[in-house]
């Protein structure tokens, strides 16, 4: 049998061929049978494709042995057909006429057979096609009875051979040079050649029977299990011609090694082995000098194993080779790797050591080197390449030294005992606080010899019975007098107990001192064995006397605690009604709604939830005090509870927010008629601690069913539905939608984009021009912020400022606009166009910062380039004390003040006085309607003689008209702003601008 693949016809890779062609015939015929004189190949086992592989080492391949290069054309050609390959090399040894074979053709070979004649036993043979169970190919049998219908399903193969056939096959096979062996698995019979008993010092004419039978108790110990895996798989067909080695005791007593190769002959119908084959070979010779050297290299294995595992770094320093090893583990436990290159001197060395460690190691290696000492023992510290310090036992021996007697190779290992070090502090400090603990706790330590009945007190011990004695041996009587006589029989009964090994010794007992005071005392002992298995009882005892004192204590207090118990119980029930309750109003709190909604309702079960919060009552906590404002709380408790049904829960949830909570969800139009009656009841005025007053209320309503919502949700909703109440008017009901969530989810996406524009720069400032109104000549610019969104969009103030306001990040767009601006005017001074003034935007929330004058430090602005905008409603007639003195710095700057909106706001001219601005910016809306008649005008007119009258320059916002223009030149307003005199422009534009010194007024023309 053989398998060609990839061009080559494969030989045995199992089989180590001699030379010559007995060697060859003897390993095929380990493989198969021999029926008649004439070989017949049969592999119909696993392993079949690996049975041939590469040409042998004597460079013999199948193919040496068919007769003839025609013959030998045939069979690559029927091989190379049957594998669905082709073939693009041949074996090197062919003959010249063999060369043809290189020219082969698969295309018309389509036969299942193949007839060569072979060069050994001069026979022909015939090869064909093996099909496995599934009618695949799988290998080619190599047969001597063309026509025969041979193949590898054992069901074809019954009575196959017979006995005359295997008889004919002992004949030959005993011949062999090999042993050859077979079993009969059926009738149990074994048959052995010549060979295989003569190896054994069995004779020839004895019975292979008897020595059969107790052949495993000859197999060498060690071996037996190896061996008997091995066969129960040779009978199973699963290690057909895979060898094994073993010892088997030979018949005058020694050991020798066999090598034993077999496989299955034959198959029932049921595909179980029936008879298995094989050979032995007597390998002893030849494996004991290879033991010899496996063994050396074994041991050197498992000495490097242990070393590694056992963490010893090995090193060998050679003067003379000039060599230095070191192991991998040496190298690890410093942090270097296997490849790492690091400095191997002696310096390099030192200043690797700890420096309190140099000289002890200088010491080691002087000695050593100079034949003082054979050995190397060191304990140091050396760095890690990672930096931290790592504790090394370096512990060496002297190989040899030179003819000046110094050492010329040291070998040693290392071990790093780092965590050595560690555990030994650890066990120090533990022990430390064993003693400290022992010392504080005032705990006598004791022991007994029990064969010799020898008893040894600490210090501790005499203290605690009062003997003014050393530590030391103590008489056992002595402690037996001090038992008081109450406890006396008791304890030395359970003495007796423990000395038997009954029992260890835990008991409190009574001893009286030799000043007759009594102690209370608590022993343990346990017992503990030496070496020689004696045992001793070990003790400890402290003085328990302060805890019995306090335990009699507490018995007299447990029975007052019993008087107390129904008290305590009523204070626990009050205490639980409390926590579920308001203290303030006696109304259930958000604890008890939560207890509520914990009840097992069915999941379409439909609830509401009613969110009231009171108006204008900061304004009662603030100017008539909390104890009228917790008046008003409770006031409004009363009415709420006149009104809600009894089938609900009012509960007051924090300040001056309530919650109606209905278990049960009423209609529609019954939660509209509670909510209205509840809000008008709040808005007729009362007394609340002798005040009058009057305050409103805003509801948001919910509904939700516990299936579709949780509870926390529904409080959410209603929360939003309050929040449009009050962001409508106050005073009203409102019911939750689903509109409320998507508005409050856009405003939510705005802020996210307002927040993303403040990190991606997105805010810039445009430049609106200013004019005198008599000359019309540039007198400033207003700076405005806008907000440029990543697609391109260009967002007003409208958009965006309020919300920005709310988050808190105003101040932070104000201070970008100032920059810019500061950066702008630089660059207009450097190029020579001249701006006299630039307006800025300040907010409220940017004028109340502590932090404004710290910020303006901060920034190079030149005296009169600036002028600060702020909103009428900044200044009210109430003084702030923060924006007094933020205005104070900002005049200090050099920063002038306008006030922006001026008529619109709710200031007053008094505050306006005060405050003393550079300038008043008249807001568009009473601007626009001056063209309408001269009724308009009055107003306009009032704030710019006001404005003059206090030397306060006049700014008139949104000028669209020549009329404007006129109008307002008449009335002596100073400067002009808005759309029909300047559009606000980019930076760019108004540089082009400045640049070109004119400005286009066709709209005011």
């Amino acid at each position: 049998m053989y398998d060609v693949g990839e061009s080559r016809v494969k030989t045995p890779r199992y089989v180590a061929l001699e030379g010559d062609a007995d060697q060859i015939l003897d390993a095929l015929t380990i493989d198969g049978a021999v029926l008649d004189e004439q070989l017949i190949f049969r592999q119909a086992t696993p392993g079949l494709e690996s049975r041939f592989a590469d040409i042998s080492p004597i460079g013999q391949t199948i193919l040496d042995f068919i007769d003839g290069p025609e013959a030998r054309k045939r069979l690559v050609e029927f091989c190379a057909a049957h594998q669905g390959r082709s073939i693009t090399a041949l074996p090197s040894r062919l003959d010249d006429e063999d060369t043809s074979l290189s020219n082969i053709s698969v295309d018309n070979l389509t036969c299942g057979f193949v007839d060569v004649p072979l060069t050994r036993l001069r026979m022909v043979a015939r090869i064909s096609v093996l099909t496995a169970l599934n009618d695949m190919p799988n290998g080619f049998l190599l047969r001597a009875l063309p026509g025969s219908a041979i193949s590898n399903r054992p069901e074809d193969n019954i009575n196959r051979i017979d006995a005359q056939s295997r008889s004919s096959a002992h004949r030959i096979l005993s011949q062999l040079s090999h042993a050859y062996w077979e079993d009969d698995l059926v009738s149990g019979e074994f048959l052995a050649s010549e060979v295989w008993r003569t190896m054994r010092g069995v004779a020839v004419d004895a019975p292979v029977a008897t020595f059969y039978a107790d052949w495993n108790e000859r197999i060498h110990p060690e071996d037996r299990p190896a061996l008997s895996v091995y066969l129960r798989k040779l009978h199973q067909g699963q290690a057909d011609f895979v060898p094994v080695i073993y010892r088997e005791r030979h018949v005058d007593g020694h050991w020798m090694t066999i090598l034993c190769k077999g496989a299955v002959v034959e198959w029932d119908a049921n595909g179980a082995a029936v008879r298995i084959a094989g050979t032995d070979a007597d390998i002893t010779a030849s494996h004991s000098a290879e033991e010899y050297t496996r063994q050396m290299a074994h041991l050197e294995q498992r000495w490097l194993i242990a070393a590694e595992y056992g963490q010893l770094g090995l090193w060998d320093n050679d003067e003379i080779a000039g060599t230095r090893y070191v192991s991998q583990t040496w190298r690890a436990m410093r942090g270097f790797g296997p490849d790492d290159t690091f400095d191997e001197s002696y310096e390099a060395l030192v200043e690797r050591t700890h420096p309190d460690d140099r000289a002890a190691l200088a010491e080691q290696i002087e000695a050593a080197t100079n034949g003082k000492s054979d050995v190397v023992l060191l304990e140091y510290r050396e760095k890690h390449c990672q930096g931290h310090w790592i504790s090394i036992l370096s512990r060496g021996r002297v190989i040899s030294r030179d003819d000046q007697g110094r050492a010329s190779r040291i070998i040693g290992i290392d071990t790093d005992i780092t965590e050595i070090k560690a555990s030994t502090e650890k066990i120090h400090r533990m022990s430390r606080r064993l003693e400290l603990a022992i010392e504080a706790t005032q705990v006598g330590i004791w022991d007994v010899d029990l064969s010799t009945r020898q008893m040894v007190w600490d210090a501790r011990m005499m203290q605690i019975f009062g003997h003014d004695l050393l530590p030391g041996h103590i008489p056992i009587e002595k402690w037996e007098a001090a038992l008081h006589p109450d406890d006396k029989q008791r304890v030395l009964s359970q003495t007796r107990d423990v000395v038997a090994g009954e029992i260890e010794f835990l008991d409190d007992y009574r001893i009286i001192r030799p000043d007759g005071t009594v102690r209370h005392i608590r022993a343990r002992t346990t017992d503990v064995f030496d070496e020689d298995g004696r045992r001793s009882l070990i003790g400890v005892s402290w003085d328990v006397t302060a805890d019995v004192e306090a335990a009699d204590e507490l018995r007299q207090a447990h029975a007052l605690a019993r008087e107390r118990n129904d008290e305590l119980e009523r204070a626990r029930a009050e205490m639980e009604y409390n926590a579920l309750h308001d203290a303030l109003t006696d109304l259930p709190n958000r604890r008890y709604l939560d207890e509520q909604l914990r009840k097992p309702f069915g999941p379409d079960h439909q609830f509401a939830v009613m969110h009231l919060d009171l108006d204008r009552f900061k304004q009662i906590n603030d100017t008539l005090g909390h104890v009228t404002g917790d008046a008003v709380l409770r006031h409004v408790a009363g009415v709420m509870n006149g009104i809600v049904p009894k089938t609900a829960t009012v509960a007051r949830i924090g300040g001056d927010e309530f919650v109606v909570f209905f278990e049960t969800a009423p209609r529609r139009e019954l939660l509209v008629q509670i909510a209205e009656l509840i809000v008008a009841e709040l808005h007729v005025p009362f007394q609340a601690n002798g005040q009058d007053c009057r305050i409103g209320a805003s509801i948001g309503v919910a509904l939700g069913r516990l299936r579709s919502k949780s509870s926390q949700e529904v409080f959410e909703n209603a929360d939003m539905a309050l929040y449009e109440a009050k962001s409508s008017g106050r005073g009203r009901c409102v019911f939750f939608s689903e509109d409320m969530r998507i508005a409050l989810k856009t405003k939510r996406v705005l802020a996210d984009a307002v927040l993303g524009g403040l990190e991606r720069d997105e805010f810039f400032c445009v430049y609106q021009p200013q004019f005198e109104s008599g000359s019309l000549r540039l007198s400033g610019v207003e700076a405005l912020v806008r907000w440029r969104r990543p697609d391109g969009t260009i967002e007003l103030p409208s958009k965006f400022l309020g919300l920005a306001e709310e988050l808190g990040v105003v101040n932070r767009i104000d201070q970008k606009v100032l920059s810019q601006v500061i950066a702008d005017q630089e660059n207009w001074k450097a190029m020579g166009l001249p701006v006299p003034r630039v307006s800025v935007n300040i907010s409220a929330r940017r004028i109340a910062d502590p932090q404004l004058p710290q910020h303006l430090e901060e920034l190079n602005i030149k005296p009169g380039q600036i002028a600060f905008e702020l909103l009428e409603t900044v200044f009210l007639d109430t003084p702030n004390p923060i924006i007094t003195s933020n205005i104070a710095a900002i005049r200090s700057k050099g920063i002038e003040i306008e006030i922006d909106d001026f008529g619109t706001g709710h200031a007053s001219i008094v505050g306006m006085l005060q405050l003393q601005p550079d300038r008043l910016k008249i807001d568009q809306q009473l601007i626009g309607p001056l063209v309408l008649g001269e009724k308009q005008g009055i107003l306009v007119k009032s704030i710019i003689d006001i404005g003059r009258m206090h030397g306060i320059d006049i700014i008139a916002e949104g000028v669209e008209t020549a009329d404007h223009v006129r109008l307002l030149k008449q009335m002596g307003c100073h400067f002009l702003q808005g759309y029909g005199l300047g559009m606000p422009m980019p930076e760019c534009d108004l540089r082009s601008r400045l640049k070109a010194g004119h400005w286009d007024f066709s709209a005011v023309a």
